[in-house]
């Protein structure tokens, strides 16, 4: 199965701080899992670089404006669950008008850290219905995790092909796409196919048994590598447990 440890991102300019709400966080997830940034620019590019799921962000930077980033990971990286950090409860106000997930107050409270945690838990287990906003060579496009057949990555770009019969070129890479859809049934099928599990209706080896295809609810068929076929299955299965 798809490793599905909780990536997350904390930035805080204050080592004494950072250090303290790493401690925190690193009750509920492995340390390893925890991304450390000092500045705006150190957060962006652990988000390029990890599938991050949970951003705790310090808003009150020397260097930058904290809410600056809140609106740069709600347009670049909508998946991702803002926790916004400060050692003012004034700020309470202003930070809501950035739809963040949690506010918490420094240094951070055993308990209300907790529920945060159990909130996002719950939010994983069953899935964000709300819509995906994605970039197109000719505007955006709204889009449900429920209209999308597969997404093939196509050169330097990806095609999401919908029910509807529609086909969306991005910009975005297969890996983007594929921490925007965490947790909503999509799996890796082949290194260039990403396939939400609830389409697919019969998986068999192809003709000379070289690999394995998978045949989806509308006809289609993406190809499944040898490599990921038992992962495929098993992730099928523990879906099924939890229905």
């Amino acid at each position: 199965m798809q490793d599905r440890t909780t990536q997350v991102l904390l930035l805080d300019d204050e080592e004494a701080s950072l250090e303290l709400s790493r401690q925190a966080i690193s009750r509920y997830v492995p340390e390893k899992a925890i991304h450390l940034a000092a500045t705006a620019e150190e957060a962006m590019d652990i988000l390029q670089r990890e599938r991050i799921a949970l951003a705790f962000l310090d808003v009150e930077l020397k260097s930058s404006d904290g809410f600056t980033l809140c609106q740069y990971i709600h347009r670049s990286y909508p998946q991702v669950k803002v926790v916004i950090l400060t050692g003012h409860v004034d700020l309470g106000a202003k930070s809501y008008d950035y739809e963040p997930f949690d506010f918490l107050v420094k240094p951070i409270d055993a308990v209300r850290l907790e529920r945060t945690f159990s909130r996002f838990a719950r939010r994983q287990e069953v899935g964000d219905s709300s819509r995906l906003v994605i970039e197109t060579s000719t505007g955006f496009a709204l889009l449900s995790a429920e209209e999308i057949v597969y997404i093939a990555k196509s050169g330097n770009s990806c095609e999401v092909h919908c029910a509807d019969g529609g086909v969306h070129r991005v910009s975005y890479t297969l890996d983007r796409l594929e921490s925007m859809l965490e947790g909503r049934g999509f799996f890796r099928t082949y290194q260039s196919y990403l396939v939400p599990v609830g389409r697919i209706r019969q998986v068999a080896s192809t003709k000379f048994g070289t690999s394995y295809e998978a045949r989806l609810d509308d006809g289609s068929v993406v190809p499944v590598s040898r490599n990921r076929y038992a992962r495929l299955k098993e992730f099928i299965l523990q879906r099924s447990t939890r229905l």
